[in-house]
């Protein structure tokens, strides 16, 4: 008896060992039956192309099952798939899925389907950057289960639904849509009631509305969560509240204030006006990004941070503010991102109010005068835009030699470091304006090598410090328009990677520095309007210079202003009639690398004329990298084509509502 017992047991153990986990046939048949309705491209594929009906369909890519053999997640994000997903699809019948993630594909000018419902164990959805129009379906608000709803980047329009049923939403993310409504109470009445969202982002939508009409004090989404437990653990829970590039006006309500873990606060490009509140820096103890960038906020900045303040972002640039940097600033010991830029600020250089954290300083466009006076070293500094002020003095008041964020030996530091601006795990990326070679720009994303100085348009005199020549990572040095003398520094020449220079409308005088023909990454060059003398140095790069990066130096020589490399050579005696031709002067190391690129290209045609089997390996690489650069040549495409739709659009419901 016990004999078959223990045989029994052994079985039931194999069996559980041996099937447990293993992909269903059911299962499989969906898949195989989902693989055969997407329209996807095989060549950039990591899943749909590997699909095919052999083996463990749990051990598929990107394919994940529970421990009874059901698909739990499908992670098709940029498969390459368009078309549209049929209402009944396969996909809706895999009703154990908990992830679904189709985004970056090209669903384009299709709705989302009404049949997402049918998958109540939905934990996550993101169907972002897929080209979806239309509205929102109603049935989503079915997915009690949700905890994660990603539908960025796409066409749709409408209202937002209501997510009453969602009790268990954390995060919400709809930015880059055409989605309209009022930001009143009554229309956001789905939200106000899920007690458990921590991240909201409805930024670059067409929300109208005062922002004061925001219930900021009812939403649950601001607070924590009433039953949690009291210990501090339970304030590490980040809030994020995005309303950038809409049409909201109206002040910035005091309400906000009253918001006790608020870490993120982004409010820009909008048409605010009023003053900042004080009691919103006054209470930053959590704040961590404050952006209301873009607006006609006026007034001053409140002298209010507290001394615990924990800003690391705080961009205020293109409003009406004016006054001087408040000196309580000060006490934000961790900010790394500060931009002032496009004010009327009315102050000496602000040093006492600069923490030493700082990464990206921005004051340009102001009213900034006097000295740049200051003993702080602002290690790790990669940004400086100053330009477009007033300020005057020599430059060698500024520490140079201890800015190690733009020096090469920091670099591995830097990249270390590179999520320090703000460890959200990159929610939040930090924009800023620059001049790069003479075009106004805005990087999206600050890397954490991107090192540049603007000091153009103001009022400096007197030489250029040697000490630049330390930040050997700088990729940017534009000292235009200014009333600077003396030579161009050799020291320049050890900025190996630099790829512009603007040192024009100067005072600058003496010989261009051949140094300055090792800078191999150099593709802007403006030395134009100076006092320059002497030859202008050849070779490498400088080679490729028009006559504008050196005009108005009466004294420079040589190529490009004589018109060729030779004519810099002085003119010898006019060959008579009767003198006999001299013969030319053969250039050996130009016959040398035209023999040497001959015998490699032979070399590579013999052998792929002689060995069929490399012949074919060959053009197959060659053919599948072709069909990756043509599929992203045609996804931007897809993604410009959506932004122009998306304009043309906004400027139609503009007109019917002026019409009306």
């Amino acid at each position: 008896m016990s004999l078959s017992i223990l045989v029994r047991f052994l079985y039931l153990v194999l069996f559980i060992v041996f099937v447990d986990g293993q992909c269903l046939d059911d299962q499989q048949k969906l898949l195989l039956e989902l693989r055969s309705e997407f329209k996807f491209n095989s060549s950039i594929s990591q899943g749909l192309e590997h699909w095919n009906g052999t083996g463990d369909c749990c051990e598929w890519k990107r394919v994940k099952c529970d421990d009874s053999g059901h698909v739990i997640s499908l992670l098709l994000n940029s498969e390459g798939i368009s078309g549209r997903i049929g209402e009944s699809s396969a996909l809706f019948r895999l009703t154990y899925l908990s992830r679904l993630d189709l985004s970056s594909n090209d669903f384009t000018t299709t709705e989302i389907p009404n049949q997402f419902h049918r998958l109540p164990n939905l934990v996550y959805l993101d169907l972002s950057e897929s080209g979806f129009k239309g509205p929102i379906p109603s049935t989503l608000a079915n997915l009690t289960q949700l905890v994660e709803l990603y539908l960025p980047s796409n066409f749709l329009t409408g209202s937002i639904p209501s997510f009453h049923n969602c009790k268990n939403l954390e995060s919400i993310k709809l930015s880059d849509n055409n989605l309209m409504g009022s930001l009143s109470h009554l229309h956001f009445q789905g939200l106000t009631n899920l007690t458990s969202i921590n991240y909201l982002y409805l930024s670059n939508n067409q929300f109208s509305g005062q922002i004061e009409e925001i219930s900021i004090i009812e939403f649950p989404l601001l607070r924590p969560d009433a039953n949690a437990n009291e210990n501090e653990s339970d304030y590490y829970f980040a809030n994020f509240l995005f309303l950038a590039n809409n049409r909201l006006t109206g002040v910035i309500p005091t309400s906000i204030c009253s918001i006790p873990v608020l870490m993120v606060l982004d409010l820009s490009f909008n048409n605010l006006n009023g003053s900042i509140p004080p009691c919103l820096l006054q209470e930053s103890y959590y704040l961590q990004v404050l952006n209301i960038r873009g607006n006609n906020i006026n007034g001053v900045i409140p002298d209010t941070f507290n001394w615990e303040c924990g800003l690391k972002t705080f961009d205020v640039s293109d409003n009406n503010l004016g006054g001087k940097i408040p000196k309580s600033l000060a006490n934000c010991v961790e900010l790394a991102v500060m931009n002032v830029g496009n004010n009327n600020f009315d102050d000496s250089f602000p040093c006492m109010a600069l923490p030493e954290s700082l990464k990206v300083l921005v004051l340009r466009s102001n009213r900034f005068h006097g000295e740049l006076r200051c003993g702080k070293s602002w290690p790790e500094l990669q940004i400086l835009d100053i330009s477009s002020n007033h300020f005057s003095g020599t430059l060698d008041s500024l520490n140079f030699s201890s800015w190690r964020g733009m020096m090469l030996q920091s670099q591995a530091h830097l990249r270390r470091s590179a999520s320090d601006i703000l460890s959200a795990n990159d929610l939040y990326r930090d924009e800023v304006t620059l001049t790069l070679k003479n075009v106004e720009v805005k990087l999206v994303k600050i890397w954490p090598d991107f090192t540049c100085i603007d000091l153009s348009s103001n009022h400096f005199e007197k030489e250029i410090p040697d000490a630049i020549g330390s930040l050997t990572s700088l990729y940017l040095l534009n000292l235009s328009h200014n009333s600077l003398t003396h030579a161009i520094p050799i020291s320049l020449g050890a900025l190996t990677e630099l790829e512009s220079l603007d040192l024009s409308s100067n005072k600058l005088t003496g010989r261009i520095p051949d140094e300055l023909t090792k800078l191999d990454f150099l593709s802007f060059l403006n030395l134009s309007y100076n006092h320059l003398t002497g030859p202008i140095p050849t070779g490498r790069q400088f080679q490729t210079f028009s006559e504008d990066s050196f005009e108005g130096n009466a004294g420079l020589s040589g190529f490009p202003l004589n018109g060729s490399v030779n004519n810099r050579r002085p003119p010898g005696p006019s060959p008579s009639e009767d003198s006999e031709p001299k013969e030319e002067e053969i250039e050996w190391e130009y016959v040398f690398a035209a023999s040497g690129y001959v015998v490699g290209i032979g070399c590579v045609a013999w052998t792929l004329l002689c060995c069929r089997s490399l012949r074919e390996r060959y053009f197959e690489k060659i053919e599948e990298v072709a069909d990756k650069i043509f599929f992203e040549r045609g996804r931007r495409k897809r993604r410009h084509e959506r932004r122009v739709r998306r304009r043309r659009e906004e400027k139609n419901a503009v007109r019917r509502r002026h019409h009306q």
